[in-house]
């Protein structure tokens, strides 16, 4: 009990200190809501733009089909959000731009394409792709094989629905303007009913990760990915602020003050890793507050999980720098050592976002290395709570390298550390 309730004085202490350095709290709080606004805000704007103006494929389209059939191929190509349609005079003119590097694709509608479809005969169409670029080719040609299917399906139900209204001669006698909307009229029917059909599929499709995970997309996946690497990378400045703190004690005599008090060695740090914790649970609080409030971030379906993540990063950031404490010589050496390993194990660590997946999933000599930091297994934790949706059992193994790291740290700091 006596021991609690020194650490806990400890603690006070410490906090009280600590609330005095307005220049480290800037840097805590300020500088990476500094910087996760600027670059969310940039992120989020690309994303918008990229709505916004998604094409970036070009193709060249000549209709020489007056039919129904060539209409609505046109409409169904000039409504595809990434495609954009220009509609040179000629089958040539279109070549030409194909070849000059102009559009990644010329299409041509044969002038018999509505008659050919509608008497259910064999049609074709022509594209023409651009060799330069295989890739964006292929896309093209993938979008046309969707369209025509499309078209395909209309020409089908409308042969269809032409062929049981002739064979079953309930029209014989009537004026084509009537078998015309007869024929119209059951098209309609039908194809209504398939759309209603679409809307709520019997089959659906999900995308989910090899552990079951529902896969989102998108910025926000990446506000997922940004924001708690830039909330890990500006803990683990606690390390050189916790060594200073430490050392700063020992050569100004208040540690031998408070061994005599007496306040037994092992409640002097529990206090401080403590302090220094409930700081970092403080940091971490505010930074993904202000990530879902300003940027939607998500914040995943585990609370628990993710307050149990954030104090275990708090003990790790804290015992890292009682380890610094340990064999830095002075206060300002453990400061400027803090501050180095703040900046190299992010960017090893992958805490700095770069793509859309953290660093340790990678793969290759990088991942290996990252996952030797806490950074890499602090990020990936936040990222499967809040990205990928997932709950406390998922996290348990990021957890547990944490804690075991934690453990290494304070052990290392337990035999090497001086008080005197």
């Amino acid at each position: 009990m006596n021991t609690a309730r020194h650490t806990l004085t400890v603690t006070g202490k410490e906090i009280q200190l600590l609330l005095r350095e307005r220049g480290s709290l800037a840097v805590l709080f300020l500088l990476p809501l500094l910087i996760g606004s600027l670059y969310g805000t940039m992120q989020t704007q690309l994303a918008r733009d990229a709505e916004a103006n998604p094409i970036f494929l070009t193709a060249a389209l000549v209709n020489q089909d007056d039919g129904v059939f060539g209409q609505e191929l046109s409409q169904a190509l000039h409504g595809i959000s990434i495609l954009e349609i220009v509609t040179p005079a000629t089958p040539a003119e279109a070549e030409r731009q194909v070849a000059e590097g102009q559009v990644t694709a010329a299409i041509v509608v044969p002038a018999d394409f509505t008659a050919q479809v509608s008497a259910y005969e064999p049609s074709g169409l022509t594209v023409i792709l651009d060799p330069a670029d295989p890739t964006r080719a292929e896309i093209v040609n993938g979008i046309m094989q969707t369209a025509v299917a499309e078209v395909t399906l209309w020409g089908e139900v409308r042969y269809g629905v032409q062929t049981v209204l002739r064979e079953s001669g309930l029209l014989d006698d009537a004026d084509p303007e009537a078998v015309r909307a007869a024929e119209a009229q059951s098209l309609g029917v039908v194809m209504t009913r398939i759309n209603e059909l679409r809307r709520d599929p019997l089959i659906r499709v999900s995308s989910e990760d090899l552990k079951g995970a529902t896969v989102e997309g998108g910025i926000t996946v990446f506000l997922a990915h940004l924001f708690p690497g830039i909330t890990v990378m500006f803990v683990f400045f606690v390390v050189g602020m916790a060594g200073e703190s430490l050392l700063r004690e020992r050569e100004t005599g208040t540690l031998r003050r408070l061994i005599a008090a007496p306040i037994p060695k092992a409640a002097v740090i529990a206090g401080k890793v403590l302090a220094f914790t409930l700081l970092v649970c403080m940091q971490v609080a505010v930074l993904l507050s202000v990530a879902h409030i300003a940027f939607q971030m998500p914040l995943g379906r585990a609370p628990l999980a993710l307050v149990l993540l954030t104090v275990i990063l708090g003990i790790v950031a804290s015992a890292m720098g009682m380890l610094v404490a340990s064999f830095a010589k002075t206060s300002k050496q453990a400061d400027s050592v803090g501050t180095i390993l703040g900046f190299v194990l992010a960017g090893v660590g992958g805490a700095i976002a770069i793509g859309q997946f953290p660093l340790a999933r990678a793969g290759g000599p990088m991942a290996t290395i990252a996952k030797l930091t806490p950074h890499a297994h602090a990020v990936e934790a936040y990222y499967r709570l809040m990205g990928e949706q997932a709950g406390l059992v998922d996290i348990l193994p990021q957890m547990a390298i944490l804690l075991g790291m934690a453990a290494l740290f304070a052990a290392i700091a337990a035999r090497r550390f001086r008080f005197d």
